[in-house]
Formats: C-alpha cells, structure tokens, sequence
C-alpha cells in the first residue's frame, strides 16, 4: 500500500531506533505488557480520506510493524480517521476514545486499561512523528 500514510510506518521504524531513552520508558511502564495491536482506521469520504487504513504493532517492544491485517492479534481497535487523527494530534486522549467509545476495540478491556501509563507513552512517541494526514485533516 503507498501513499501518504506510508510515512507513518517508515517514522516509527527511525523513531523506535534512535529514541532508546523513551522506549525504556514505554517498555518500563508496559512490563509484563506484552500484546499485539491491529489497528483499522475507517475511510471519511466527507473529509476526503477515501480508503481504510490498516496497520499494527506488537508493544512494548515496538520490534514488529506492518501494514494490513493480522488475525493473531491481541487487540483489535477500529474507529474513524478523524478520531484517530484526534488522539495523534494530542486533542483527544487515546483512553478517552476508548472508554467513550470513539475507537471500538476487540480483546480484553479490563487487562488493556491495567495499562494505561504505556498507552499514553506509546500515543505520545507516535504523536511525535512527523507524518501527513489526509484530506481536511492536514
């Protein structure tokens, strides 16, 4: 899949490299956190996003990125692209989304939400990455 989102993908694969002292500290407060995350991230033709976006992530380790779907999953978070674009951005809290229900997610809640502090770090080191949103969201 190429596009603009592609970026994304490349960022955190240079960011999970270089940025040792902050994934200690998301490994640190994700130890004994050890899950894989699918993420879909719904097309919004109004805004101009035209296609679904798929990707996902094993944390805390941050050693295995890919694009598309992975049945073996953990979690599966589904939700749309002006939410995820929110919780990126910083102007929406990734656990907020969750627990209103903005993101839908698949897995065990209650184990996910023992978790929170390695949540918050994980979104806060993808927010940091330089990527370009699509449609009204640039």
């Amino acid at each position: 899949m190429e596009g603009k989102h592609v970026g994304v993908y490349k960022g955190m694969d240079r960011r999970r490299g270089r940025d040792t002292e902050k994934r200690r500290g998301l490994s640190a407060k994700g130890e004994g956190f050890n899950s894989s995350f699918q993420f879909i991230v719904k097309a919004s033709p109004k805004q101009g996003v035209l296609e679904q976006r798929t990707c996902g992530i094993n944390l805390p380790q941050c050693d295995e990125i890919w694009e598309g779907i992975h049945e073996d999953t953990d979690y599966l978070m589904s939700g749309p692209y002006k939410t995820f674009h929110s919780v990126l951005k910083g102007e929406m809290g990734a656990i907020m989304a969750i627990t209103t229900r903005k993101v839908k997610i698949q897995g065990n809640l209650a184990r996910l939400l023992k978790f929170t502090g390695a949540i918050n770090r994980f979104v806060e080191a993808l927010g940091e990455i330089d990527c370009e949103f699509e449609g009204d969201f640039k």
